[in-house]
């Protein structure tokens, strides 16, 4: 039976939901203000009291107002202005920075107006107008840009909005309906810490880079001095000693290679309170900018870096190299999302997405999870070079509850180092992460035991 012929799929639900119409937003028209309204109600009122009681001061008093309005309705607006948010050419900024969208009103009519516009913003945001509440006059038959900026204090997605606009003329008189806007989604960067390895990479089998390779090639690294042999370059010739021994010597090189990282990010459990980029990090991040460190490091140098989520979402990055792929590197761990209940990921889907990967591989995981803990295990198994970096905070703790939690933390802590322990036994480096230079000595380790 196909599933267009499966009686099942007919049936009609037990509460079936009707569709809801997308309700339009009404247009944008001019309209009174209370100001108009009690100017008209105040020069009613004196008029026909003094034609009750015979006041002939009343419209003395009157008048002023009548002809005050008078002159300021002549110029009365034409079509309402109208609002929209606009694509900035850049809509990402790094954290820190200020995070902007484009407000644009376009003026129509024959006389200037006066544009109110209310702002809102995600918490991480700090609007620079306090509240986001500021106003601009906007000249005849013209349009103007205004930026909604703020100060970013954390990394994501966030959003500018919604965006309320309210336009006044005639000196208050009229002012139009609010409009409403969306706003718009300002992707923050992380700002990665600063990374710096001198340390060559394992595995370094490309074509061509930075990393001395084991293997015999034109480069500047030399390897040894030996005797000539058929087919040698004459410009790799050691003059000098081979006057000195009265045979031909010549330079023998290493070649300089690339090499291909996969970065891991463990992304099951997230604890600790992020403080933005000027407080304490939570574990999330200090994946993501320890991750966007390494990531930034060997791709401007011309390593081939990928990433990998090993949590809910499952997310990739491909291979690639140089700085356009920094930047795409960050823009996709930007984008990292920890759900409050998630899905838990599979180490064996992992390990098909990392397919024939001979390269290096830094999975950044606080070691939280026995997932994480068999996804180290096996990739170090099928004879990966891997290196862990712990990215769980220090001041990351579990919360006190009873007399006995600190009998209880103690013993997390020894179940944790027994974990280390342990993985350091299988070959797997493990390092905290501290910044720049922190991951040499492991690097060293892992490059000696390949070649031994």
């Amino acid at each position: 039976m196909t599933l267009a012929g499966d009686p099942a799929l007919r049936l009609r639900t037990d509460n079936p939901r009707p569709a809801r119409r997308a309700e339009a937003a009404p247009p944008v028209t001019w309209r009174r203000t209370p100001a108009l309204t009690r100017a008209a109600a105040l020069v009613a009122v004196c008029l026909l009291v003094s034609v009750a009681f015979g006041r002939v001061d009343l419209v003395i008093v009157a008048a002023p107002f009548a002809i005050g309005t008078a002159l300021l309705l002549q110029k009365r607006p034409g079509p309402a202005p109208h609002a929209r948010i606009a694509a900035l050419d850049d809509a990402s900024c790094a954290e820190g920075a200020t995070a902007a969208a484009s407000l644009v009103v376009s003026n129509a009519a024959s006389v200037p107006v006066t544009t109110v516009v209310t702002a809102a913003a995600d918490p991480w945001i700090t609007l620079h107008t306090g509240r986001g509440d500021f106003a601009e006059t906007i000249p005849a038959a013209t349009a103007r840009d205004m930026l909604i900026a703020g100060r970013a204090r954390r990394w994501g997605g966030h959003h500018l909005g919604p965006v309320h606009v309210r336009s006044i003329a005639c000196g208050g008189l009229l002012e139009t309906n609010v409009q409403r806007l969306a706003g718009a989604t300002v992707w923050v960067l992380p700002v990665p810490d600063w990374f710096e390895s001198a340390e060559s990479l394992p595995f370094a089998d490309g074509v061509t880079g930075v990393h001395r390779s084991r293997r015999g090639g034109d480069s500047g690294e030399l390897a040894e001095v030996r005797l000539y042999q058929p087919g040698d370059r004459l410009r790799r010739i050691d003059w000098r000693t081979s006057m000195r021994s009265q045979d031909l010597y010549v330079n023998a090189t290493l070649s300089e290679r690339d090499t291909d990282v996969a970065l891991i990010l463990d992304l099951q459990v997230e604890a600790g309170t992020s403080g933005g980029v000027d407080g304490q990090a939570s574990i999330a991040d200090l994946t993501v900018r320890a991750a966007g460190a390494v990531a930034s490091h060997y791709a401007l140098q011309g390593d081939r870096v990928s990433c990998f989520e090993f949590g809910a979402h499952a997310r990739r990055l491909r291979f690639g190299a140089g700085r356009r792929h920094a930047a795409a590197a960050l823009h996709w761990l930007a984008a990292v999302d920890i759900p409050a209940d998630p899905v838990p990921p599979s180490p064996e889907l992992m390990r098909r997405q990392l397919g024939n990967h001979r390269g290096l591989t830094v999975v950044f995981t606080p070691l939280l999870t026995a997932r994480a803990v068999g996804l180290l295990a096996s990739l170090a198994r099928a004879g990966r070079p891997v290196l862990c970096v712990d990215t769980l905070p220090p001041h990351v703790t579990p919360p006190r509850r009873t007399h006995w939690s600190d009998v209880a933390q103690r013993l997390w802590r020894l179940d944790r180092a027994n974990t280390v322990m342990e993985l350091r036994d299988l070959g797997i480096a493990v390092e905290p992460w501290r910044g720049s230079a922190s991951l040499d000595n492991v690097l060293a380790e892992l490059n000696r035991r390949r070649h031994r």
